[in-house]
Protein backbone atom coordinates (compact mmCIF):
# COMPACT_ATOMS: atom_id res chain seq x y z
CA UNK A 1 0.00 0.00 0.00
CA UNK A 2 2.97 2.35 0.44
CA UNK A 3 3.44 2.77 -3.28
CA UNK A 4 -0.24 3.14 -4.23
CA UNK A 5 -0.93 6.03 -1.87
CA UNK A 6 -0.61 9.55 -3.27
CA UNK A 7 -0.18 12.27 -0.61
CA UNK A 8 0.24 14.98 -3.28
CA UNK A 9 3.78 15.81 -2.40
CA UNK A 10 5.57 14.06 0.49
CA UNK A 11 7.60 16.36 2.75
CA UNK A 12 11.24 15.93 3.72
CA UNK A 13 10.11 15.20 7.26
CA UNK A 14 8.00 12.31 6.00
CA UNK A 15 10.93 10.88 4.09
CA UNK A 16 13.18 11.26 7.13
CA UNK A 17 10.73 9.09 9.05
CA UNK A 18 11.01 6.42 6.38
CA UNK A 19 14.79 6.52 6.61
CA UNK A 20 14.61 6.29 10.38
CA UNK A 21 12.85 2.94 10.01
CA UNK A 22 16.09 1.49 8.61
CA UNK A 23 18.33 2.68 11.42
CA UNK A 24 17.35 -0.02 13.94
CA UNK A 25 17.98 -2.64 11.26
CA UNK A 26 21.45 -1.24 10.68
CA UNK A 27 22.23 -1.19 14.40
CA UNK A 28 20.96 -4.68 15.13
CA UNK A 29 23.78 -6.53 13.38
CA UNK A 30 27.42 -6.96 14.40
CA UNK A 31 29.74 -4.90 12.20
CA UNK A 32 33.14 -5.37 10.71
CA UNK A 33 35.17 -3.60 8.08
CA UNK A 34 34.12 -3.80 4.44
CA UNK A 35 36.87 -4.82 2.02
CA UNK A 36 37.34 -4.70 -1.73
CA UNK A 37 34.94 -7.66 -2.13
CA UNK A 38 32.05 -5.34 -1.12
CA UNK A 39 32.97 -2.51 -3.49
CA UNK A 40 30.92 -1.68 -6.61
CA UNK A 41 32.03 0.83 -9.27
CA UNK A 42 30.32 3.94 -10.67
CA UNK A 43 31.25 7.56 -9.97
CA UNK A 44 27.61 8.59 -9.62
CA UNK A 45 26.95 5.93 -6.98
CA UNK A 46 30.23 6.76 -5.22
CA UNK A 47 29.33 10.49 -5.11
CA UNK A 48 25.98 9.61 -3.48
CA UNK A 49 27.75 7.63 -0.79
CA UNK A 50 26.87 4.22 -2.33
CA UNK A 51 23.15 4.85 -1.61
CA UNK A 52 22.17 3.82 -5.10
CA UNK A 53 20.10 0.62 -5.26
CA UNK A 54 16.78 2.50 -5.24
CA UNK A 55 18.05 4.98 -7.89
CA UNK A 56 19.88 2.62 -10.28
CA UNK A 57 19.42 4.66 -13.45
CA UNK A 58 22.74 4.26 -15.32
CA UNK A 59 24.79 1.36 -16.69
CA UNK A 60 26.48 0.72 -13.33
CA UNK A 61 23.09 -0.18 -11.88
CA UNK A 62 24.08 -3.75 -12.86
CA UNK A 63 26.42 -3.79 -9.83
CA UNK A 64 23.88 -2.31 -7.38
CA UNK A 65 20.43 -3.52 -8.45
CA UNK A 66 20.04 -5.87 -11.45
CA UNK A 67 16.39 -4.74 -11.80
CA UNK A 68 17.24 -1.05 -12.24
CA UNK A 69 18.12 -1.09 -15.98
CA UNK A 70 14.71 -2.51 -17.00
CA UNK A 71 13.03 -0.72 -19.91
CA UNK A 72 15.94 1.64 -20.60
CA UNK A 73 15.04 3.90 -23.56
CA UNK A 74 18.45 3.70 -25.32
CA UNK A 75 21.75 1.85 -25.31
CA UNK A 76 24.51 3.01 -22.95
CA UNK A 77 28.23 2.33 -22.72
CA UNK A 78 30.27 3.44 -19.70
CA UNK A 79 33.82 3.26 -18.43
CA UNK A 80 35.24 4.11 -15.00
CA UNK A 81 38.65 4.29 -13.33
CA UNK A 82 39.41 5.08 -9.72
CA UNK A 83 41.68 4.65 -6.73
CA UNK A 84 41.04 4.49 -3.01
CA UNK A 85 43.40 4.41 -0.01
CA UNK A 86 43.09 2.31 3.14
CA UNK A 87 45.28 1.05 6.00
CA UNK A 88 45.69 -2.23 4.11
CA UNK A 89 46.90 -0.64 0.88
CA UNK A 90 45.90 1.35 -2.15
CA UNK A 91 43.01 -0.10 -4.14
CA UNK A 92 42.86 0.63 -7.88
CA UNK A 93 39.97 -0.37 -10.06
CA UNK A 94 38.52 -0.06 -13.53
CA UNK A 95 35.12 -1.02 -14.90
CA UNK A 96 33.14 -1.07 -18.13
CA UNK A 97 29.40 -1.53 -18.55
CA UNK A 98 26.99 -1.75 -21.46
CA UNK A 99 23.23 -2.15 -21.67
CA UNK A 100 20.59 -1.79 -24.35
CA UNK A 101 16.88 -2.38 -24.95
CA UNK A 102 15.93 -5.96 -25.75
CA UNK A 103 13.95 -5.67 -29.00
CA UNK A 104 12.20 -9.02 -28.62
CA UNK A 105 10.47 -7.93 -25.40
CA UNK A 106 9.16 -4.39 -25.23
CA UNK A 107 10.07 -3.56 -21.63
CA UNK A 108 13.21 -5.69 -21.29
CA UNK A 109 16.89 -4.70 -21.19
CA UNK A 110 20.05 -6.77 -21.60
CA UNK A 111 23.60 -5.79 -20.69
CA UNK A 112 27.02 -6.78 -19.48
CA UNK A 113 29.78 -5.38 -17.30
CA UNK A 114 33.38 -6.06 -16.34
CA UNK A 115 35.23 -4.89 -13.25
CA UNK A 116 38.87 -5.31 -12.22
CA UNK A 117 40.13 -4.49 -8.70
CA UNK A 118 43.74 -4.56 -7.51
CA UNK A 119 44.57 -3.78 -3.88
CA UNK A 120 48.08 -3.63 -2.55
CA UNK A 121 48.40 -6.22 0.25
CA UNK A 122 44.68 -6.90 -0.12
CA UNK A 123 44.11 -9.09 -3.15
CA UNK A 124 42.70 -9.00 -6.66
CA UNK A 125 39.24 -9.44 -8.09
CA UNK A 126 37.94 -9.75 -11.64
CA UNK A 127 34.25 -9.95 -12.33
CA UNK A 128 32.27 -10.41 -15.54
CA UNK A 129 28.50 -10.27 -15.44
CA UNK A 130 25.55 -10.45 -17.82
CA UNK A 131 22.21 -8.86 -17.03
CA UNK A 132 18.59 -9.31 -17.99
CA UNK A 133 15.88 -7.05 -16.56
CA UNK A 134 12.25 -6.33 -17.36
CA UNK A 135 9.27 -4.31 -16.21
CA UNK A 136 6.28 -6.36 -15.10
CA UNK A 137 2.87 -5.40 -13.75
CA UNK A 138 1.80 -7.03 -10.50
CA UNK A 139 -1.82 -6.02 -9.75
CA UNK A 140 -1.77 -7.85 -6.42
CA UNK A 141 0.89 -5.45 -5.08
CA UNK A 142 -1.20 -2.34 -5.82
CA UNK A 143 1.74 -0.61 -7.49
CA UNK A 144 1.11 2.56 -9.46
CA UNK A 145 4.01 1.81 -11.83
CA UNK A 146 5.35 -1.48 -13.22
CA UNK A 147 7.77 -3.38 -11.02
CA UNK A 148 11.36 -3.58 -12.28
CA UNK A 149 12.94 -7.02 -11.80
CA UNK A 150 16.25 -8.37 -13.04
CA UNK A 151 19.11 -10.74 -12.50
CA UNK A 152 22.85 -11.01 -13.21
CA UNK A 153 24.80 -14.12 -14.13
CA UNK A 154 28.41 -13.48 -13.21
CA UNK A 155 31.85 -15.05 -13.26
CA UNK A 156 34.44 -14.21 -10.62
CA UNK A 157 38.15 -14.68 -10.24
CA UNK A 158 39.43 -13.74 -6.76
CA UNK A 159 42.82 -13.79 -5.10
CA UNK A 160 42.63 -12.57 -1.51
CA UNK A 161 46.34 -11.75 -1.46
CA UNK A 162 47.37 -13.88 1.49
CA UNK A 163 50.78 -15.53 1.37
CA UNK A 164 50.46 -18.75 -0.56
CA UNK A 165 46.88 -18.02 -1.65
CA UNK A 166 45.84 -18.84 -5.20
CA UNK A 167 43.16 -17.49 -7.47
CA UNK A 168 39.68 -18.91 -7.06
CA UNK A 169 37.18 -19.03 -9.91
CA UNK A 170 33.47 -19.07 -9.30
CA UNK A 171 30.05 -18.31 -10.71
CA UNK A 172 27.11 -16.63 -9.12
CA UNK A 173 23.73 -14.94 -9.38
CA UNK A 174 22.36 -11.58 -8.28
CA UNK A 175 18.67 -10.67 -8.12
CA UNK A 176 17.02 -7.30 -7.62
CA UNK A 177 13.65 -5.54 -7.68
CA UNK A 178 12.79 -1.86 -7.86
CA UNK A 179 9.31 -0.59 -6.96
CA UNK A 180 8.26 2.98 -7.80
CA UNK A 181 5.41 5.24 -6.79
CA UNK A 182 3.73 8.07 -8.66
CA UNK A 183 4.88 10.69 -6.13
CA UNK A 184 8.68 10.22 -6.30
CA UNK A 185 9.24 7.45 -3.75
CA UNK A 186 10.96 4.22 -4.76
CA UNK A 187 12.22 1.17 -2.90
CA UNK A 188 14.57 -1.69 -3.73
CA UNK A 189 15.50 -5.13 -2.48
CA UNK A 190 18.61 -6.97 -3.74
CA UNK A 191 20.06 -10.38 -2.98
CA UNK A 192 23.56 -10.82 -4.40
CA UNK A 193 26.60 -13.06 -4.47
CA UNK A 194 24.87 -16.40 -4.57
CA UNK A 195 28.16 -17.88 -5.79
CA UNK A 196 30.23 -20.98 -5.59
CA UNK A 197 32.94 -20.94 -2.92
CA UNK A 198 35.50 -18.31 -3.80
CA UNK A 199 36.54 -17.51 -0.23
CA UNK A 200 33.99 -14.75 0.37
CA UNK A 201 31.25 -14.64 3.02
CA UNK A 202 27.97 -14.97 1.12
CA UNK A 203 25.18 -14.08 0.44
CA UNK A 204 24.52 -10.34 0.70
CA UNK A 205 21.28 -8.38 1.06
CA UNK A 206 20.58 -4.76 0.32
CA UNK A 207 17.47 -2.67 0.96
CA UNK A 208 17.13 0.86 -0.36
CA UNK A 209 14.82 3.85 -0.43
CA UNK A 210 14.92 6.97 -2.58
CA UNK A 211 12.69 10.01 -2.80
CA UNK A 212 12.70 12.71 -5.49
CA UNK A 213 11.55 16.02 -4.02
CA UNK A 214 10.21 18.64 -6.43
CA UNK A 215 12.07 16.98 -9.32
CA UNK A 216 15.47 18.42 -8.34
CA UNK A 217 16.50 16.83 -5.03
CA UNK A 218 16.99 13.08 -4.58
CA UNK A 219 17.40 11.67 -1.08
CA UNK A 220 18.46 8.02 -0.84
CA UNK A 221 19.58 5.44 1.70
CA UNK A 222 20.83 1.85 1.48
CA UNK A 223 21.13 -0.77 4.20
CA UNK A 224 23.67 -3.49 3.30
CA UNK A 225 23.70 -6.76 5.20
CA UNK A 226 26.03 -9.75 5.02
CA UNK A 227 27.69 -12.09 7.47
CA UNK A 228 29.27 -10.05 10.31
CA UNK A 229 28.55 -6.78 8.52
CA UNK A 230 25.58 -4.43 8.45
CA UNK A 231 26.04 -0.89 7.20
CA UNK A 232 23.87 2.11 6.44
CA UNK A 233 24.64 4.48 3.57
CA UNK A 234 22.71 7.77 3.15
CA UNK A 235 23.19 10.09 0.17
CA UNK A 236 21.69 13.02 -1.72
CA UNK A 237 21.79 14.44 -5.25
CA UNK A 238 20.72 17.94 -6.34
CA UNK A 239 20.05 18.82 -9.96
CA UNK A 240 20.62 22.28 -11.50
CA UNK A 241 20.27 23.94 -14.90
CA UNK A 242 17.68 21.54 -16.30
CA UNK A 243 19.79 18.57 -15.13
CA UNK A 244 23.04 19.67 -16.78
CA UNK A 245 24.82 19.90 -13.41
CA UNK A 246 24.32 17.48 -10.52
CA UNK A 247 25.89 17.81 -7.09
CA UNK A 248 26.10 14.77 -4.83
CA UNK A 249 27.11 13.90 -1.28
CA UNK A 250 26.93 10.92 1.06
CA UNK A 251 28.60 8.85 3.71
CA UNK A 252 30.85 6.92 1.34
CA UNK A 253 32.19 3.37 1.13
CA UNK A 254 33.92 2.24 4.34
CA UNK A 255 36.98 0.50 2.88
CA UNK A 256 38.84 -1.54 5.53
CA UNK A 257 37.08 0.27 8.40
CA UNK A 258 37.96 3.86 7.44
CA UNK A 259 34.90 6.14 7.67
CA UNK A 260 34.50 8.24 4.55
CA UNK A 261 32.65 11.32 3.41
CA UNK A 262 31.80 11.29 -0.29
CA UNK A 263 30.90 14.03 -2.73
CA UNK A 264 30.65 14.21 -6.48
CA UNK A 265 29.66 16.13 -9.58
CA UNK A 266 27.82 15.06 -12.70
CA UNK A 267 27.68 16.78 -16.08
CA UNK A 268 24.92 15.85 -18.49
CA UNK A 269 26.29 16.81 -21.90
CA UNK A 270 23.92 14.40 -23.58
CA UNK A 271 24.62 12.08 -25.23
CA UNK A 272 27.88 12.26 -23.21
CA UNK A 273 27.60 12.06 -19.42
CA UNK A 274 30.61 12.71 -17.17
CA UNK A 275 30.73 11.89 -13.45
CA UNK A 276 33.41 12.58 -10.88
CA UNK A 277 33.49 11.52 -7.21
CA UNK A 278 35.86 11.83 -4.28
CA UNK A 279 35.93 10.45 -0.75
CA UNK A 280 37.71 11.90 2.26
CA UNK A 281 38.30 10.19 5.60
CA UNK A 282 35.80 11.69 8.04
CA UNK A 283 38.19 11.12 10.96
CA UNK A 284 40.77 13.51 9.53
CA UNK A 285 42.78 13.91 6.34
CA UNK A 286 45.87 12.53 8.08
CA UNK A 287 44.31 9.07 8.13
CA UNK A 288 45.11 6.65 5.29
CA UNK A 289 41.85 6.94 3.41
CA UNK A 290 40.02 8.74 0.62
CA UNK A 291 39.96 8.25 -3.10
CA UNK A 292 38.48 9.33 -6.40
CA UNK A 293 36.66 7.89 -9.39
CA UNK A 294 35.81 9.17 -12.86
CA UNK A 295 33.17 7.78 -15.19
CA UNK A 296 32.20 8.57 -18.75
CA UNK A 297 29.03 7.31 -20.41
CA UNK A 298 27.68 7.56 -23.91
CA UNK A 299 23.96 7.15 -24.49
CA UNK A 300 23.34 6.09 -28.04
CA UNK A 301 20.36 7.78 -29.65
CA UNK A 302 19.72 10.06 -26.67
CA UNK A 303 18.77 13.65 -27.57
CA UNK A 304 21.49 16.25 -27.19
CA UNK A 305 21.37 18.42 -24.09
CA UNK A 306 20.79 21.50 -26.23
CA UNK A 307 18.06 19.75 -28.15
CA UNK A 308 16.59 18.42 -24.94
CA UNK A 309 16.73 21.88 -23.35
CA UNK A 310 15.20 23.48 -26.44
CA UNK A 311 12.76 20.62 -26.62
CA UNK A 312 11.76 21.21 -23.00
CA UNK A 313 11.34 24.90 -23.71
CA UNK A 314 9.40 24.11 -26.87
CA UNK A 315 7.29 21.61 -24.96
CA UNK A 316 6.60 24.22 -22.30
CA UNK A 317 5.79 26.78 -24.98
CA UNK A 318 3.54 24.26 -26.70
CA UNK A 319 1.81 23.53 -23.40
CA UNK A 320 1.31 27.24 -22.83
CA UNK A 321 0.05 27.66 -26.38
CA UNK A 322 -2.32 24.75 -25.85
CA UNK A 323 -3.56 26.33 -22.64
CA UNK A 324 -3.99 29.68 -24.44
CA UNK A 325 -5.97 27.97 -27.17
CA UNK A 326 -8.13 26.22 -24.60
CA UNK A 327 -8.72 29.53 -22.82
CA UNK A 328 -9.54 31.15 -26.17
CA UNK A 329 -12.03 28.36 -26.90
CA UNK A 330 -13.54 28.77 -23.46
CA UNK A 331 -13.76 32.53 -24.02
CA UNK A 332 -15.38 31.98 -27.39
CA UNK A 333 -17.86 29.55 -25.86
CA UNK A 334 -18.54 32.03 -23.04
CA UNK A 335 -19.06 34.83 -25.60
CA UNK A 336 -21.46 32.62 -27.56
CA UNK A 337 -23.32 31.78 -24.36
CA UNK A 338 -23.43 35.49 -23.48
CA UNK A 339 -24.73 36.33 -26.97
CA UNK A 340 -27.36 33.60 -26.68
CA UNK A 341 -28.33 34.87 -23.25
CA UNK A 342 -28.57 38.44 -24.62
CA UNK A 343 -30.80 37.21 -27.47
CA UNK A 344 -32.99 35.38 -24.99
CA UNK A 345 -33.12 38.52 -22.84
CA UNK A 346 -34.20 40.64 -25.80
CA UNK A 347 -36.82 38.08 -26.77
CA UNK A 348 -38.05 37.96 -23.17
CA UNK A 349 -38.21 41.76 -23.02
CA UNK A 350 -40.18 41.82 -26.30
CA UNK A 351 -42.56 39.16 -24.98
CA UNK A 352 -42.87 41.09 -21.73
CA UNK A 353 -43.67 44.28 -23.66
CA UNK A 354 -46.34 42.43 -25.63
CA UNK A 355 -47.81 41.04 -22.41
CA UNK A 356 -47.77 44.46 -20.77
CA UNK A 357 -49.56 45.98 -23.81
CA UNK A 358 -52.07 43.16 -23.72
CA UNK A 359 -52.63 43.71 -19.99
CA UNK A 360 -53.15 47.43 -20.68
CA UNK A 361 -55.65 46.66 -23.46
CA UNK A 362 -57.48 44.16 -21.26
CA UNK A 363 -57.59 46.77 -18.47
CA UNK A 364 -59.08 49.33 -20.83
CA UNK A 365 -61.61 46.76 -22.05
CA UNK A 366 -62.49 45.97 -18.46
CA UNK A 367 -62.97 49.64 -17.58
CA UNK A 368 -65.13 50.10 -20.71
CA UNK A 369 -67.25 47.12 -19.75
CA UNK A 370 -67.47 48.44 -16.20
CA UNK A 371 -68.77 51.79 -17.48
CA UNK A 372 -71.28 50.06 -19.72
CA UNK A 373 -72.40 47.97 -16.77
CA UNK A 374 -72.84 51.07 -14.61
CA UNK A 375 -74.73 52.84 -17.41
CA UNK A 376 -76.95 49.83 -17.87
CA UNK A 377 -77.63 49.67 -14.13
CA UNK A 378 -78.33 53.41 -14.03
CA UNK A 379 -80.71 53.14 -17.02
CA UNK A 380 -82.42 50.18 -15.39
CA UNK A 381 -82.82 52.06 -12.12
CA UNK A 382 -84.12 55.12 -13.94
CA UNK A 383 -86.60 52.96 -15.82
CA UNK A 384 -87.73 51.34 -12.58
CA UNK A 385 -88.20 54.77 -10.96
CA UNK A 386 -90.13 56.06 -13.98
CA UNK A 387 -92.31 52.98 -13.91
CA UNK A 388 -92.89 53.30 -10.18
CA UNK A 389 -93.70 57.00 -10.59
CA UNK A 390 -96.13 56.21 -13.43
CA UNK A 391 -97.94 53.60 -11.37
CA UNK A 392 -98.01 55.63 -8.10
CA UNK A 393 -101.32 57.59 -7.35
CA UNK A 394 -101.16 61.29 -7.96
CA UNK A 395 -100.97 63.45 -4.85
CA UNK A 396 -101.83 67.09 -4.26
CA UNK A 397 -98.88 69.33 -4.46
CA UNK A 398 -97.52 70.21 -1.06
CA UNK A 399 -98.29 73.60 0.46
CA UNK A 400 -95.19 75.64 0.51
CA UNK A 401 -95.13 77.97 3.50
CA UNK A 402 -92.62 80.79 3.60
CA UNK A 403 -89.93 80.44 6.26
CA UNK A 404 -90.53 82.38 9.47
CA UNK A 405 -88.66 85.64 9.69
CA UNK A 406 -85.42 85.45 11.66
CA UNK A 407 -85.66 86.48 15.26
CA UNK A 408 -84.10 89.79 16.11
CA UNK A 409 -81.34 89.54 18.69
CA UNK A 410 -81.94 91.05 22.08
CA UNK A 411 -79.48 93.64 23.41
CA UNK A 412 -77.29 93.79 25.35
CA UNK A 413 -75.82 90.28 25.02
CA UNK A 414 -73.43 88.37 27.28
CA UNK A 415 -70.22 86.77 25.98
CA UNK A 416 -67.38 84.86 27.74
CA UNK A 417 -64.03 85.74 26.17
CA UNK A 418 -62.36 82.76 24.55
CA UNK A 419 -58.56 82.29 24.12
CA UNK A 420 -57.24 84.31 21.19
CA UNK A 421 -60.26 86.65 20.85
CA UNK A 422 -59.75 90.37 20.36
CA UNK A 423 -62.06 93.37 20.51
CA UNK A 424 -62.12 93.56 16.74
CA UNK A 425 -62.93 89.82 16.38
CA UNK A 426 -65.83 90.15 18.82
CA UNK A 427 -67.09 93.25 16.95
CA UNK A 428 -66.90 91.29 13.74
CA UNK A 429 -68.81 88.39 15.33
CA UNK A 430 -71.64 90.39 16.88
CA UNK A 431 -71.85 93.44 14.61
CA UNK A 432 -70.48 92.15 11.36
CA UNK A 433 -68.01 95.03 11.37
CA UNK A 434 -64.68 94.96 13.27
CA UNK A 435 -64.42 98.73 13.26
CA UNK A 436 -67.19 98.90 15.92
CA UNK A 437 -64.86 97.48 18.58
CA UNK A 438 -64.88 100.73 20.48
CA UNK A 439 -68.52 100.08 21.51
CA UNK A 440 -67.44 96.85 23.18
CA UNK A 441 -64.39 98.54 24.72
CA UNK A 442 -66.42 101.40 26.22
CA UNK A 443 -68.80 98.91 27.85
CA UNK A 444 -66.06 96.73 29.33
CA UNK A 445 -63.09 98.97 30.15
CA UNK A 446 -62.36 97.21 33.44
CA UNK A 447 -61.95 93.88 31.64
CA UNK A 448 -59.42 95.05 29.06
CA UNK A 449 -55.65 94.95 29.68
CA UNK A 450 -53.26 96.47 27.24
CA UNK A 451 -55.88 96.55 24.52
CA UNK A 452 -56.84 92.87 24.88
CA UNK A 453 -59.88 91.38 26.60
CA UNK A 454 -59.18 89.24 29.64
CA UNK A 455 -59.54 85.58 28.79
CA UNK A 456 -62.53 83.95 30.57
CA UNK A 457 -64.13 87.25 31.57
CA UNK A 458 -67.78 87.94 30.75
CA UNK A 459 -68.25 90.92 28.39
CA UNK A 460 -71.41 92.94 27.88
CA UNK A 461 -72.10 93.44 24.20
CA UNK A 462 -74.14 96.65 23.76
CA UNK A 463 -76.63 97.24 21.01
CA UNK A 464 -75.00 98.34 17.78
CA UNK A 465 -75.88 101.70 16.33
CA UNK A 466 -78.57 101.88 13.73
CA UNK A 467 -77.31 101.96 10.20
Amino acid sequence: MLFSYNPHGMTLRGFARLLAAFLPLAAAWPCSAADFDDFAPGAKAMGMGMAYSAVADDAYALFFNPGGPANTPYAQASASVGRQLSPVGTMSYAAMAYMRPFELINTATVGGAYMSIRQLNGGDKDELRFNYSQEIKVPQLLLTKPLKVGGDWKFLNINEGHPGSSSLFGMGLDFGVLARSNFGLSGSAVMSDLVTNVGQPRPKFNFGLAYVWHKWLTIAADTKIRQNLTDFYPGVEASFYEGMLKVRAGRGFQLDGVSQFAWGLGFNLSPLVLDFAMTLPSGGIHRPGGGFQMSASWRFGAPSFTGNFVGSAASSAQSLQSEIEKLAERKKAADEEAATAETHRQISEAELGVLEQRVKEVGEEYRGLQRKKEEAEFGLKESELDEAARKAPKRAPPIIRPPPPPKKPSWPQRHVVKPGETLRSMAKTFYGDGNLWELIYDANRDKVERGLPQEGSEFVIPKPPKP
